[in-house]
């Protein structure tokens, strides 16, 4: 694991405790390695919740979607920027009354946003076209990439994508931005669903929704919407993404992660 990305993480975790974010709980430096207490989160990343659960419904995925919106409202505020929201980093805890939240952990590539920044970094199939432009980039590359996970929690598969899995076309797709909400994988899906996410995925940066507005979104707050989608989102997580039901049998209350810090104390 690269240094200086764990030292960033460090840093922005010190500063920000909300429900939503996966938290530091303590720090044990040694000569020889720096060991993390973190919060435990039982559940699996986001894509395994889906998969191994009974029932998973459209309010199901806006429920997810309103916890990170949440989170990112409050990144935001301070001014940090994640930029690597993907579902790995999304992780599910599970409660004893059987309801669920959405926590986002891995902050190595967040900083705080002081002018335009131009690092191309995240991961290919959420990155916001700005950052593949190099033209300068800011807090809006969450919501974009909030916008891809929004898109495939209710069909099971991204938005832009290669036939060829060419990263080249991938981009090409990203940077023009043309939706498609293609039968019969949509059918079943709210046009308020639709909607919202065609506000998250503009190419103009201007014109893109902020976490506030996707807090302030009818989807998100909409009770009603109760189609079960298991079994035609679960499958095309699997084809999709190779995923498979996990689950933890951990039973602490903390993560302890142990990280080699030699070349720090040479």
């Amino acid at each position: 694991m690269n240094e200086h990305l764990i030292e960033n993480e460090v840093a922005v975790l010190r500063r920000v405790k909300h429900p939503n974010i996966i938290q530091l709980i303590d720090e044990v430096d040694t000569p020889t390695e720096l060991y993390l207490v973190m919060e435990l989160v039982k559940g699996g990343d986001l894509f395994d919740a889906i998969t191994s659960s009974t029932k998973y419904t459209e309010r199901d995925a806006s429920v997810m979607v309103y916890n990170l919106a949440g989170a990112l409202k409050y990144l935001h505020n301070m001014n940090i920027v994640h930029r690597d929201i993907k579902p790995e980093n999304l992780l599910v805890c599970e409660y004893l009354d059987g309801t669920k939240s959405l926590k986002l952990g891995d902050f190595g590539l967040a900083t705080v946003v002081e002018g335009p920044l131009h690092t191309v970094c995240g991961t290919p199939t959420y990155v916001a076209p700005e950052i593949i432009a190099e033209a300068g980039y800011g807090l809006k590359v969450d919501i974009w990439a909030t916008g891809v996970i929004t898109y495939i929690l209710l069909c099971g598969f991204p938005p832009f994508r290669s036939e060829d899995n060419l990263q080249e076309d991938l981009f090409d797709q990203i940077l023009v931005g043309r939706l498609d909400f293609p039968a019969p994988y949509w059918d079943n899906v709210t046009d308020s669903a639709k909607e919202l996410i065609g506000r998250m995925l503009q190419v103009n940066v201007e014109a893109r929704y902020t976490a506030q507005d996707i807090l302030s979104h009818p989807w998100v707050t909409d009770d009603n919407m109760e189609n079960n989608m298991k079994m035609e989102v679960s499958g095309k997580l699997r084809t999709h993404f190779n995923t498979a039901p996990k689950h933890s049998t951990t039973t602490a209350g903390v993560a302890v992660i142990m990280v080699k810090m030699k070349e720090r104390r040479q």
